[in-house]
């Protein structure tokens, strides 16, 4: 029985998106092309052609990698704080720029990609996206249900609290921050902190401490 060949034996769809993101963090979206990723995956460059058509579709999926990682931090962040609504969307939040920190060059192919990624649609329309998005608006609606924020419309408070920790990361990545003497760790929590306070000021005690049982 022949023996397969190397590149049959590697799971090449998801080296190749590991080995994207690892180069990206020391040079630019248009410097990266697929014969040099196939090399870093160990792989012939036919091979690769079989998984991504083009360079596009590899970046779409290194694309959607990020919100599955920056999901799964959500998930992780509500795994930790079960039973803690108030908890569980503070942490959120400080995971979330976390998260841009230390992927600075995936997180800005996943919110401002180059106009040559083929990357233009809302990065929320697609699967990975939404989901990230929704365990937000999750985690809005399990404090409404603790007597947070009532009446509010959770859609547009979670809006309004992604762009908050969006702005945040956006400005520590590109050296744009106008506090002095503080590191990003330390910014990144007093912002979020700053948030909460002014969420813990809306809470009515005639709402059950619950959460929604479809709350992701």
């Amino acid at each position: 029985m022949a023996r397969p060949r190397k590149d049959q034996a590697l799971d090449i769809p998801r080296r190749a998106v590991e080995e994207t993101v690892r180069l990206l963090a020391s040079r630019g979206v248009a410097e990266i092309t697929l014969a040099e990723v196939a090399a870093a995956v160990g792989c012939r460059a036919p091979a690769l052609y079989g998984h991504f058509r083009n360079r596009n579709a590899l970046l779409r999926a290194v694309h959607d990698a990020g919100f599955e990682r920056l999901y799964a931090e959500k998930l992780a962040v509500a795994a930790r704080t079960d039973g803690d609504a108030f908890a569980r969307l503070r942490e959120g939040g400080i995971a979330y720029v976390r998260f841009a920190l230390e992927n600075p060059a995936l997180y800005r192919l996943m919110f401002d990609p180059p106009a040559d990624a083929g990357l233009e649609d809302n990065p929320f329309a697609g699967d990975p996206g939404r989901r990230t998005l929704d365990a937000l608006r999750g985690a809005v609606a399990a404090c409404q249900a603790a007597g947070y924020l009532p009446g509010r419309d959770p859609a547009l408070v979670a809006f309004t609290l992604w762009s908050a920790v969006h702005g945040a990361a956006s400005l520590m990545l590109t050296g744009r921050t106008p506090a002095d003497g503080h590191d990003h760790p330390a910014l990144a929590a007093a912002t979020v902190d700053t948030i909460m306070t002014l969420i813990a000021a809306t809470r009515t005690e005639e709402s059950p401490c619950a959460r929604p049982a479809d709350a992701p």
